[in-house]
């Protein structure tokens, strides 16, 4: 199953840009916000300005992420589109990693907006296992993972709060058999581990 990372070939904050640099970097986000918010854009390209905001908060450094994070309101509120096609699903996801990666306002924010019970609601399966799914259907659940992990990074509250679910526990457990090739981790395997779901990590932060 390809990752199909949008972010794999760039890099994350290696340095601060320039004033000048920042200043057109942060210029961009505004403008790719403004796209998001005009609803009268068709969703397509909506979602085209969402993706933009990702790689820019990605690369752009932590100001930059700052200003991308104001527009994690409009992000999640695409999630609840019943419209929303799992193209479209994946991109966001993508985006929310991309302004949440190690940032621990925008990680606030995100559970502010109580962002993780919509991903817990993308992973939660039926009793039946996932053989029955597509492939870009297992890929939104990939990414979901994903971008859990970057939500709990040093984040012991988040931590403390999934550690709790029981479905998000049977969910991982299911997910961590799949295949991950083109992944750098299995992000299944790396939640079961952080959340204490596995035997040899216990739940800690459930005493903390």
């Amino acid at each position: 199953m390809s990752a199909d990372f949008t972010y794999k070939n760039l890099s994350p904050r290696e340095q601060e840009s320039e004033p000048v640099k920042k200043d057109i970097l942060i210029h961009k986000i505004i403008l790719a916000g403004k796209n998001i918010r005009n609803t009268s854009l068709s969703l397509d390209k909506r979602i085209q300005a969402a993706s933009d905001i990702g790689v820019l908060a990605y690369t752009g450094g932590r100001v930059a992420a700052m200003y991308a994070g104001e527009y994690m309101p409009y992000l999640a509120a695409f999630l609840t589109r019943p419209d929303l096609s799992t193209s479209a699903t994946i991109t966001i996801l993508k985006t929310l990693s991309g302004i949440s990666y190690t940032h621990h306002k925008n990680q606030q924010k995100a559970m502010d907006l109580n962002l993780c019970d919509m991903l817990l609601g993308f992973l939660h399966q039926e009793e039946d296992p996932l053989l029955t799914d597509s492939p870009k259907s297992i890929l939104v659940k990939f990414w979901t993972c994903y971008l859990l992990s970057v939500l709990c990074w040093n984040n012991i509250p988040q931590i403390r709060l999934l550690s709790n679910s029981q479905s998000l526990r049977r969910d991982l457990e299911i997910l961590r058999k799949k295949r991950w090739d083109d992944w750098p981790n299995n992000y299944a395997q790396e939640l079961v581990d952080l959340l204490g779901f596995s035997p040899s990590h216990p739940q800690i932060f459930r005493l903390l």
